[in-house]
């Protein structure tokens, strides 16, 4: 009787077989990752080039950009009441991102006695929605997936440039592209180094409860009383300082642990404090947080992403460029001179101490190199 036997792998055949698919997987894997990584690169540079030109337009209809805080379109609307100063400039953009309904609610729910930082309706005949619960994609970078919870207000990713001068929220001065609304209007013709060469908005990781390990403490960390004296000198040093081995934040009590509920930097879109929607060009891109005591109002954030080596900016023309951490950002040892105690009259004229960095933040300082070398 004539037996048929099927062929089969062997064991050694089934084990190269494995092993070679292991092989191929693992080649694949990085190759599929930094795919996607490069998708939500792009996808974060679209949304700051949508939201820069939104500000153009916004420019041509009020010929001003939307201020850094104290807008005063939302002090007369709200009758001079109600924190107007702390909305921010997202909030006076709205409309130019295709967010008409939520623009008209800021200014009822102001009224009937909300703040950015609440989350809740206010009012009861009739009642009105709090904007600052909506998350807003365009103001979102793929690449920063926190978790946000369903009772908070809701972040953004992408800040506006005060310039290269350490201020509080509501300092007058200003030499980036946007100003304290009382102080005066920022538009391209107080942007006096180019277009081209200022930058406009920039990126900033939003902040997440602990700042003590792995990337997250240079990106997210934050720590107080690391910049200098209030009203006195200040050098970034200080703050680079709080940077320990391996990218995480020294541990001592000068430490600041921003909570997910909502005082996190750029947890809250709505909210015009340096810590929400702010950042300074001093210390590089992807550096430390720090701030002087409070630590919303008094912050000086670092620009900073999720995408490995820079963040992506938005420059006043309207272009996207990715700046590298590596980026010339001067001696970090210097001490900032005290500027003069009437806050009516100080101003900080001259080029950036900063390096490209600074003076790429800088509208005012003079210097023709900052849209060459980034």
């Amino acid at each position: 009787m004539k037996r048929n036997f099927r062929s089969a792998f062997t064991l050694v055949e089934l084990l190269v077989v494995i092993a070679i698919i292991g092989i191929l997987v693992g080649l694949l894997l990085p190759a599929v990752q930094a795919a996607r990584e490069a998708a939500r690169r792009m996808q974060c540079s679209n949304n700051l080039h949508n939201l820069s030109l939104a500000m153009h337009n916004c420019h041509d209809v009020n010929k001003r950009f939307t201020p850094s805080s104290h807008d005063l379109t939302w002090r007369n609307a709200t009758n001079n009441t109600n924190d107007y100063s702390r909305l921010s400039y997202l909030c006076g953009l709205l409309p130019f991102v295709e967010q008409t309904a939520l623009y008209n609610q800021v200014a009822p729910f102001a009224l009937a006695g909300g703040r950015p930082w609440n989350f809740g309706n206010r009012g009861t005949n009739p009642v009105i929605p709090s904007p600052y619960s909506q998350n807003i994609p365009t103001f979102r970078c793929p690449s920063d997936r926190v978790q946000t919870q369903i009772s908070d207000v809701k972040p953004t990713n992408y800040v506006c440039n005060r310039g290269d001068i350490y201020l509080n929220s509501g300092d007058w001065e200003w030499r980036g592209a946007f100003s304290n609304g009382e102080r005066g209007a920022g538009t391209f013709s107080t942007i006096k180094d180019g277009s081209s060469n200022t930058i406009m908005l920039s990126e900033l990781a939003i902040g997440r409860t602990s700042g003590t390990s792995g990337v997250d403490s240079i990106i997210e960390g934050t720590a107080r009383n690391l910049i200098g004296p209030v009203g006195g000198p200040y050098t970034p040093s200080l703050c680079l300082s709080s940077r320990g081995p391996n990218r995480t934040m020294v541990a001592s009590s000068l430490q600041y642990t921003w909570d997910d509920t909502g005082w996190g930097k750029g947890r809250r879109w709505g909210d015009s404090l340096n810590a929400f929607t702010c950042f300074f060009t001093i210390l590089p891109p992807n550096g430390p947080t720090c701030s002087n005591g409070n630590a919303e109002s008094n912050a000086m954030p670092t620009a900073s992403s999720h995408h490995t080596g820079g963040v992506n900016v938005a420059m006043c023309d309207g272009s996207v460029r990715f700046v590298s951490e590596s980026i010339d950002a001067g001696n970090p040892a210097f001490v900032h001179p005290v500027p003069p105690n009437d806050s009516n009259t100080r101003h900080y004229a001259g080029p950036s101490y900063w390096g490209v960095w600074g003076a790429m933040g800088s509208a005012i300082g003079g210097e023709t190199r900052a849209g060459t070398e980034n």
